[in-house]
């Protein structure tokens, strides 16, 4: 027999369910089968059951597909496979394997398959869609087309036979049919005692024939949400009663709009049922509480009722909540839970559900929030990709993408941020940001090796490849130089245990410049499953924990041999394969796991819960659509009982608010984040809106809150349209702002530092004043600051880059000083990766040597320049270093090769107060600078002890607080004839066209918006006045 159980509440079913096990128990040691939608459901049934009856024990949860084939397996033995040969995964690979046979048999099916392989497995991924629905959804068609043979003019027909029918694959209609005719002889001891399915929203028509037909034998109970105690068959939209003739709209019966609208998929599956003569004599419902608002919604639903007009006021039970962002979303949320927990003490974590149609878009946000507040909640999040759970999942999707990338240098060195490559090389992060120094040192931008090159449209150079700059390292290690070698010039930065590290890395580099290769190539998938474990293995060795790949590889094996699918793959198919693999999404991790359940919008998510809430409830996001290809002909005429993806988030929609008990909470994205402008919510949100304006009009304005752009917003702290917040940035005064993020440094000072600091190189010295601040955060706290991007250049020059002027005249000067023709330092700066490729490389090339050999003439004869050792003791410091360029004729000569800025001027000006330290007699006290545009003269400095102790001083005192010297700023202000700190302020601050000084990341640090310049203006100006100043007095030129 057939038993129908339904109520509008789960608990209701659960009781119903936990009574039946009480009252008629099966036989000792017999399993209880019941089958559910998902192992959640499951899961919080047995929690239900143990509640009612203490305990729960022996219940085996089964998933409908699951208790068929048990059910087909009992009735026909040995006939029906292991495993469904006409399953999507296997019909998939059966239906390529015919398109790249015999595509010409197919000219219905041309314009897809001259696409190729690729656009095969694409089209045989939607005809499969289509063929697994015509099984369930309209099994008549697959009966007449086994029935003709194919002999017809229609493809899908043909298509059909030649890939079932014509090997009799016992697929479920014809299972389906043979089980009909088999269930009369079958020995009843096979089958089951009883079945249960509880909380399933649908099944398909024939699914629901096989159930008649089994319940002739057994009892099966099916506990159905019923949102609804009245028959409800009947009833129509409002807009659908609109559409009909004025006479006849009488005749259509509305009964409750929401229900109408929402419910087709659950009315449709009753019906179905009650069509299969369900004993329908055990509808136990519960009546919602009508005071509150929800409770109303609910209650109106169950008495299929128009809305009427509200008597009390408006309560919380319904929340609707418009953001600018996902982030802003869940950080409203969170607001609103500690609100709710606060208020009613008896309200925990777990009462608490959190759904959203796009988890994978919401779940970093909930992560983020939620785990890093003040007031953390415990939360768990199920539902999302594999690649945001398994770092080895995310590592093997980016690997796959690799051979039809350009390996870029920024989508190879993202490997070494997972943590199984970063064991595999034994490098911790300081040494990866070493790596990443190597690569931006030797100037790699993209492509494996020359060969590679041309076949993304690049010029056919080594320059800027992987092979061009790991070669570079690897002979700087092993022959350091100056000079090419086989046309590679060494970097010859490398020394000691660093070489250790680029040979691990070039270990693993070299397997995935290998990978990089495959993306042209076809081989067997066991071919592609050997090649991409050895991969593995030279990425992540075979400690890394692979064993969801190494599944997911036997699983694409077995599924290609049991399709008998044999001919060589394309690699973009076996990637798309492998992938689909690799992301399949458990269902049961982290639902109603600890805390608050994070989860998707999803069917049977719907458990009942104190607090729904239900975010990224967007226009156009959901209901999803129904995008149908265009040869599914299910699609041209619909028919009561067929799956589409928008009723199916109707219904789940009303099951989430059936599944309410004391709040419904909605979220959106209802105000741009670019100009505030309103942006519509989904339509299902816009119909309950509607609904509860006629239960209480002008209801809107209270029950929508609309949030501020930002979560620190003042309006917040002004509780305007009853907004609150419990965010630490907004607090009572405007004083408060520096209290929230205040500065790094706040006027504390030091211990002092080890006395060893005091004996000081004169290198040493020029770093301090060339990079105050962030000397002194490196040295007293340990923290290493640097201005590069985070992210390295993906593309090769197409002009000189920002910067390289210098080096480029540097190295043609000194081709020329060795006598050497201005020509061949091109070899050298393509070599570095300087230049251009191509011919925008030589006009490169020759401007710049046209301006470096006219100043090579110009400085004509170069004298012979030599060193000298500093060694001075001033006060209790100890100044030592070494002084180069020295010519005894006429003092010391620099050459420099662009325009000078406060960074070369600091190195000139120190190293010129140490020549003047030196007796007269080994070199004139002067200091000479040359540059293309323009020469310089510093003159003697009769105090250059002085100088260079207060100097000293200085750089004590910048060891024990932040040094109020900012060497742009103070460059500027010294280089105006009346020193105004106001004039200078655009240097610190910047402007549209460049970054201030403010934007170096030890200001930012340090200062957090306050200007220094304006807090300590009188002892910058001073240290300003000591260094520049004295040296813009001692410059001619």
């Amino acid at each position: 027999m057939l038993y129908l159980h339904h109520s509008n509440h789960l608990e209701q079913l659960a009781s119903q369910f936990a009574e039946l096990q009480r009252h008629e128990p099966l036989a000792p040691l017999q399993t209880e089968q019941v089958v559910v939608q998902n192992s959640g459901m499951g899961r919080w049934l047995s929690l239900q059951t143990a509640g009612y009856n203490g305990i729960v024990a022996n219940i085996r949860y089964l998933f409908p597909a699951e208790m068929t084939w048990e059910l087909l397996r009992m009735a026909l033995g040995g006939a029906v496979p292991e495993k469904d040969p006409c399953a999507p995964a296997v019909m998939r690979w059966r239906l390529l394997d015919i398109f790249l046979q015999e595509p010409e048999a197919w000219p219905e099916l041309a314009r897809y398959l001259d696409g190729g392989a690729t656009a095969a497995w694409q089209l045989a991924a939607q005809i499969t869609k289509v063929f697994d629905q015509y099984l369930f959804f309209r099994p008549d068609w697959i009966r007449e087309w086994e029935q003709c043979k194919g002999a017809t003019d229609d493809w899908q027909a043909r298509l059909w036979w030649r890939v079932a029918g014509a090997q009799q694959l016992p697929h479920w209609v014809r299972l389906q049919d043979n089980f009909a005719a088999a269930l009369g002889t079958i020995d009843r001891d096979k089958l089951p005692s009883r079945l249960c399915f509880f909380s399933v929203p649908v099944l398909s028509p024939g699914y629901v024939q096989l159930l008649g037909k089994v319940a002739e034998y057994i009892d099966i109970h099916i506990y159905l949400m019923n949102p609804c105690a009245e028959y409800w068959g009947d009833i129509e939209t409002e807009k659908r009663k609109r559409k009909q003739k004025v006479d006849v709209q009488d005749y259509f019966n509305v009964g409750n709009p929401l229900l109408a609208s929402w419910g087709r998929q659950g009315r449709d599956f009753l019906d179905l049922l009650i069509d299969a003569n369900a004993l329908d004599d055990d509808a136990q419902f519960y009546e919602p509480d009508e005071i509150t608002l929800l409770g109303r919604v609910q209650a109106d639903m169950l008495h299929l009722r128009m809305p009427e007009l509200l008597p009390s006021p408006l309560d919380s039970s319904i929340a609707f909540h418009a953001c600018h962002s996902p982030m802003r979303e869940v950080e409203v949320l969170y607001d609103q839970l500690l609100a709710l927990f606060a208020a009613n003490p008896d309200v925990t974590p777990a009462d608490v559900v959190v759904m959203t149609p796009d988890i994978d878009t919401y779940a970093p946000y909930l992560d983020a929030v939620f785990s890093s507040a003040v007031h953390p909640l415990p939360f768990s999040i199920a539902d999302r990709s594999p690649g945001y759970t398994q770092s080895i999942t995310n590592l093997c999707e980016h690997l796959l993408a690799i051979p039809q990338g350009r390996c870029d240098v920024e989508s190879i060195l993202t490997l070494l941020e997972f943590e199984e490559v970063r064991t595999r090389l034994g490098v911790d992060e300081a040494q990866v940001m070493q790596c990443r120094a190597w690569i931006r040192a030797v100037n790699i931008r993209w492509g494996s090796d020359a060969e590679m090159r041309p076949e993304l449209g690049g010029a056919n150079t080594p320059e800027h490849t992987w092979r061009y700059g790991l070669d570079r390292l690897l002979l700087g290690y092993a022959m350091p130089g100056d000079e090419l070698f086989g046309g590679i010039l060494p970097w010859n930065e490398i020394e000691g245990s660093q070489a250790e590290v680029l040979g691990r890395l070039q270990q693993v580099l070299d397997a995935v410049f290998e990978l990089a290769t495959w993306a042209q190539q076809q081989q067997t998938v066991s071919e592609w499953n050997r090649r991409f474990r050895y991969l593995l293995d030279a990425v992540v060795g075979e400690d890394a924990p692979l064993q969801a790949v190494w599944q997911a590889l036997d699983t694409l094996e077995k599924t290609l041999t049991q399709a008998e699918f044999t001919q060589p793959l394309a690699w973009a198919i076996y990637q798309s394969a492998l992938l689909e693999l690799l992301d399949k999404r458990s269902e049961s991790d982290g639902f109603l796991g600890r805390g608050i359940t994070c989860c998707a919008l999803m069917p049977m998510r719907t458990v009942p819960f104190r607090f729904v809430a239900l975010i990224g409830m967007n226009d156009g996001i959901y209901p999803r659509r129904d995008a149908r290809a265009s040869f599914d002909r299910m699609g041209q005429a619909i028919k009561r009982g067929d799956r589409l993806k928008r009723d199916e988030d109707r219904y789940l929609f009303l099951e989430s608010i059936l599944s309410a008990r004391d709040w419904l909470y909605i979220s959106y994205i209802g105000q741009s984040p670019h100009d505030n402008s309103e942006l519509p919510p989904s339509v299902l949100v816009s119909e309950l809106l509607d609904y509860v304006e006629r239960c209480v009009p002008d209801s809107r304005q209270t029950l929508l809150t609309k949030h501020p752009l930002q979560a620190f917003s003042r309006k917040y702290l002004r509780g305007e349209n009853g907004l609150f917040t419990y965010n630490q940035y907004v607090e009572q005064g405007s004083a408060a702002q520096h209290r929230l993020c205040p500065p790094f440094w706040q006027s504390d000072v030091l211990p002092e530092p080890d006395p060893s600091y005091r004996h000081v190189s004169l290198a040493s010295l020029i770093r301090f004043y060339q990079q105050p601040a962030r000397f002194f955060l490196k040295e007293r706290f340990g923290l290493r600051l640097t201005e590069y991007g985070d992210e390295l250049p993906i593309r090769e020059p197409f002009g000189l880059e920002k910067y390289s002027e210098r080096d480029v005249r540097s190295c043609i000067f000194r081709q020329l000083q060795q006598e050497q023709p201005a020509a061949s330092a091109e070899a050298l700066l393509r070599a570095q990766g300087l230049l251009p490729h191509g011919k925008p490389g030589e006009l490169v090339f020759r401007k710049e040597a046209g301006i470096t050999e006219d100043f090579f003439h110009s400085i004509q004869p170069l004298p012979l320049l030599q060193r000298e050792t500093v060694s001075l003791t001033l006060g209790e410091f100890q100044l030592s270093g070494t002084l180069g360029d020295l010519d005894k004729t006429t003092g010391r000569t620099v050459y420099e090769f662009d325009k000078l800025s406060y960074w070369n001027w600091l190195d000139i000006w120190l190293h010129h107060l140490a020549l003047n330290t030196l007796p007269e007699s080994i070199c004139p006290h002067q200091t000479l600078i040359y540059t293309p545009e323009k020469s310089y003269q510093l003159q003697a400095v009769a105090n250059a002890q002085e100088q260079l102790h207060q100097l000293l001083e200085w750089y004590w005192q910048g060891l024990h607080e932040p040094l109020a010297f900012f060497p742009k700023s103070g460059f500027n202000l010294m280089e105006q004839k009346v020193p105004d700190v106001a004039k200078i302020m655009s240097t610190w601050d910047g402007s549209g066209s460049f970054a201030g000084e403010c934007e170096k990341p030890e200001y930012r640090l340090l200062y957090r918006g306050v200007n220094p310049l304006e807090a300590q203006e009188d002892a910058f100006v001073a240290i300003a006045s000591g260094v520049f100043g004295q040296m813009v007095s001692a410059r001619t030129g």
